[in-house]
Parts: C-alpha cells; sequence; structure tokens
C-alpha cells in the first residue's frame, strides 16, 4: 500500500499515543500495524478504538514505508513539495505525485530581473522558467504584467498585439497562467503594478479569471480585444457557449467580466484566444 498524507495525519496521531476509532483507519493501515504490534485496541462502548504506542509508531512506518519523517510527510500538499523534498522525507522522490515543472514561464521585455541580474529580452517562441523558489528574487519593473492563458499566445504574443491597441508603446512583460501554484500566487499578491489578464473569451476563461486571477489580485482587469463581439459572430464558437453557459452563473460584480457576459449573451457564441493568431 502507497502510503496517503491523509494516512500520514492518522500515523501521527497513534505516535503521539492518541486514540482513533477502529472504523476510522482503513483496513489495508490497520493491520500492518497490528502484526507489527505498535499499537493495540480499547474497547469503547459497542466498537474499539486503536492507541497507538509512543516511540514504536514512527520506527514500524519508517521500517514499513521508508517515510523517515511522518510529521512532514502528512503536512505534503501539492504546492509545498517536490521530488527533492519526497527524497528526503521518504527516501522516494515519486512517495507522492508532483506537478511537473512547478514554477511560472515568462517572457521578459528587458525590464525582469533575478536578484541583480537582467533576464534580457526573450524572443518569440522562447520564454524563461522560474522555480518556486526563485520567485522570491523575482523583480518585473515594467508597468503592466500580462498573464496568459494559453501557450500558443504567449509565446507568440506579437502576433496578437495588433488586437489591443491600448498597449502601444507601453512596456509590459507576460506570464503563462499554467500552474500558477502557491508561490506564484504570493508573489502576485505583492506586486504593484497594473496586471492585466488574456483569457479565453468563454465562460471557462471568465471562472478562470474570477478564481484564479482577481482572488490574489483584486485589482486586475482583463485583456479584450477590439471587436470582440465582431470577433464572436465571425469567427466564434454556438457548441463551445452552450457547452459552457452555465459557468456565467454566479460571476462576482467586475466591470470587465460583465462587459463580456453581455458580448457573450448577445452573441451565443465564445472564443478561444488562439483564434487571435
Amino acid at each position: 500500500m502507497r502510503l496517503k498524507p491523509a494516512q500520514a495525519a492518522q500515523l501521527v496521531r497513534l505516535s503521539a499515543g492518541e486514540s482513533i476509532r477502529k472504523s476510522q483507519l482503513p483496513k489495508a493501515l490497520l493491520h500492518p500495524l497490528q502484526q507489527a504490534g505498535v499499537v493495540r485496541l480499547e474497547k469503547s462502548g459497542a466498537g474499539y478504538l486503536v492507541r497507538g504506542i509512543p516511540g514504536r509508531v514512527a520506527s514500524f512506518v519508517e521500517h514499513h514505508w521508508g517515510v523517515r519523517d511522518v510529521n512532514r510527510f502528512a503536512e505534503s500538499t501539492p504546492d509545498n513539495r517536490s521530488r527533492e523534498s519526497m527524497a528526503d522525507i521518504a527516501g522516494d522522490s515519486k512517495a507522492l505525485p508532483n506537478r511537473p515543472l512547478e514554477g511560472i514561464f515568462l517572457r521578459s521585455t528587458g525590464q525582469c530581473y533575478l536578484r541583480d541580474q537582467t533576464l534580457a529580452v526573450t524572443p518569440p517562441g522562447s520564454a524563461i522558467f522560474l522555480s518556486p523558489g526563485e520567485l522570491p528574487h523575482l523583480h518585473i519593473q515594467t508597468p503592466l504584467l500580462i498573464g496568459v492563458e494559453n501557450p500558443a499566445c504567449f509565446l507568440r504574443f506579437e502576433k496578437c498585439y495588433p488586437y489591443f491597441s491600448g498597449l502601444s508603446g507601453m512596456p509590459y512583460s507576460l506570464a503563462l497562467r499554467w500552474c500558477w501554484s502557491l508561490p506564484w500566487q504570493q508573489w502576485l499578491r505583492k506586486w504593484q503594478g497594473v496586471c492585466l489578464y488574456f483569457p479565453d473569451y468563454d465562460p471557462a476563461g471568465l471562472r478562470i479569471f474570477a478564481t484564479e486571477v482577481l482572488t490574489h489580485q483584486p485589482t486586475a482587469r482583463l485583456l479584450l480585444p477590439i471587436g470582440l463581439e465582431s470577433l464572436l459572430l465571425e469567427r466564434g464558437s454556438r457548441d463551445l457557449f452552450l457547452k459552457q453557459e452555465h459557468l456565467l452563473q454566479n460571476l462576482p460584480d467586475h466591470p470587465d467580466i460583465s462587459v463580456v457576459v453581455e458580448i457573450l449573451l448577445r452573441t451565443r457564441k465564445a472564443l478561444e484566444q488562439e483564434v487571435l493568431l
């Protein structure tokens, strides 16, 4: 049996000498503990409690599951663990699934710095990857930071540029939305510039903006193309809109969201941002 963090949390309690109702422990967890003699059963009403024997549970966990630090294992989440930490905690970098390439992809126009070193300019088709540990040292000095929904438009943003006349002459940096983990969310909350979000112009895109962007940067705005309604009428998808229409419910009161919702409802179509390429 592969140990899970929730099960490890139960083992932490048992290791401290606490008791847990027998019915709350999975059989695959309880049986090896009983066979090793590191817990004991105590009668409690019509059922039984399982009480851990201090000093013995943790040693058994390391021997049986290879977990050297059951407390840290129990506290591991997708946002705070890595293959390196799993190798240290459990002796196996794959003991728990980890997100690949945790961090963000950034395109710099020459005003982004890591510590005191410039990230220079990333040409079309390329990007810089920043791991979570480096994000506290990232300094973006452009007045605009644009979060982009999909990789194609992120890497070829220059081709979409004609649709956004309001950006003319304004320095900006680009960040790919994919895998915006806790360290990036923390960085975004502290950033003092203007955050724009380049979404898919469909109900799902608005939902992502509301839940993944506004939650961490309440002053963020949507990047809206010139002639969005015409684009939807000419090149939008009715099927995509109908499939996602239910996501328009309970969106927050935000001026840009309201504008797009009205246009979507009028046209009854939706548009993915790759169309702008």
